[in-house]
């Protein structure tokens, strides 16, 4: 049966063996890189990062030569995965291009974040004691104890696939991976194109009705970030490094920082909800999304419009779509885009839009992203280039809908 996760984050109190455990996940990197060194200078490859190979025994001949007396087995398998991933990922965006020279999995660290597996993840709720998980270690190495909060639900602790102890900002906090079956819900047979936008998060056509997710909210928090970062930097320069001042400055900014960038994350959760919500009601059974990997290396805009061009989320959105619509059991799909913004529904000639507003020779108008949205749904269906009445006379078209983010007002 089809699954999805859920993931959820407990700010905790620090103990001194953190530290050493996450030291220790880094070891085993750093031991993994090695070893991969050895595996590729037996085999004629000196240069891992230029001429690597990978085996069928790679990971099992490296898994082989792993230890560590701290952590338990299946924490370094973690990092021994975690490792793998990073070389497959370097290996498909090398073979692609899309990325110029991608760097390689082979930086040492001195810390690393440690994950636990359910098979090392015990849950005790206890009258005297409260709540609390035990983590377990190594043979013969005593388990991390962790108290819950009373408000914990340990009804979830059997979803409970994977723990993460992370160090966020100087605070301690364990991630929770919760693992569900997807829900077997009737979907329809109803596509959706979606078009990602910079300034329109989501712009989505579903054959008859056109929505625009408004997005100027979270550009302005992304304004806001840079501001207060180019402030903050700007004092902490005429600090002596280190000194008491410096130290307390920089806790103050990454803490208004980290503040702006749960608010944007807040924003974007909301954006997206709402719009796989409203597929449900509708019964989409499939979305389809542009595919924008690369676009940064072709754009130059100028500084500024560089700059937001260079923090926009369009990967984020796209995997909030995509994990909540699986949680619904809505398929979601990417395609390329190419010039689905460009290409007129009606005529199906080019024209590159100067503005918001895309207008045609033959006298066709409409929205610039809602033609993007448009020519994705029609590309995915094959319909792409064919010109189709689309009007906003008499066979009506409809315009456009928008929805603005509500933001709560701070009273004065």
């Amino acid at each position: 049966m089809p699954s999805f996760y859920r993931t959820q984050t407990l700010k905790i109190d620090g103990q001194s063996i953190f530290s050493e455990v996450n030291a220790a996940s880094a070891c085993v990197w750093n031991d993994c890189c090695y070893q991969m060194d050895m595996y590729q200078w037996q085999r004629g490859y000196p240069h891992a990062h230029r001429d690597f190979y990978f085996g069928k025994d790679c990971e099992g001949w490296i898994d082989q030569r792993l230890s560590n007396p701290l952590l338990h087995s299946q924490s370094r398998q973690a990092v021994l995965q975690r490792y793998f991933k990073s070389w497959k990922s370097y290996s498909a965006l090398k073979k692609s291009g899309s990325v110029e020279k991608p760097n390689p999995p082979n930086k040492r660290k001195n810390y690393m974040t440690t994950r636990w597996k359910k098979s090392a993840i015990r849950f005790v709720e206890c009258g005297l004691f409260g709540k609390r998980v035990e983590l377990s270690m190594a043979q013969g190495q005593p388990k991390i104890e962790i108290p819950l909060p009373k408000s914990f639900n340990m009804s979830k602790a059997a979803h409970i696939a994977t723990i993460d102890l992370c160090y966020n900002y100087g605070h301690w906090t364990l991630h929770f991976s919760y693992k569900y079956a997807t829900e077997t819900t009737e979907t329809g047979e109803a596509v959706v194109g979606v078009d990602i936008g910079e300034i329109h998060p989501i712009v989505s056509h579903d054959g008859q009705d056109t929505h625009i997710y408004n997005g100027r909210y979270i550009r302005s928090l992304y304004r806001y970030r840079n501001k207060v970062l180019a402030e903050f930097s700007e004092t902490i320069s005429r600090c002596k490094r280190h000194s008491k001042r410096w130290w307390r400055l920089t806790r103050r900014k990454w803490k208004r920082i980290r503040k702006i960038d749960n608010q944007i994350k807040d924003a974007l959760h909301k954006q997206t909800t709402k719009f796989v919500k409203y597929c449900e009601v509708r019964g989409i059974g499939t979305i389809i999304l542009g595919d924008l990997t690369g676009i940064r290396n072709t754009i130059s805009y100028g500084k500024r419009a560089n700059q937001k061009l260079h923090q926009w989320a369009f990967g984020k959105i796209a995997e909030l779509i995509t994990y909540k619509a699986k949680a619904l059991g809505i398929k979601v799909k990417v395609i390329d885009e190419s010039y689905t913004s460009q290409t007129c529904p009606k005529c199906s000639k080019r024209k590159k839009s100067n503005n918001r507003n895309y207008t045609c020779t033959c006298g066709f108008k409409y929205h610039r992203d809602g033609v993007g949205a448009l020519n994705i749904r029609a590309k995915y269906l094959g319909d792409f280039g064919v010109p189709v009445v689309a009007e906003m006379g008499s066979t009506r078209m409809a315009p456009p809908l928008g929805f603005r983010l509500e933001v709560p007002v701070a009273s004065s």
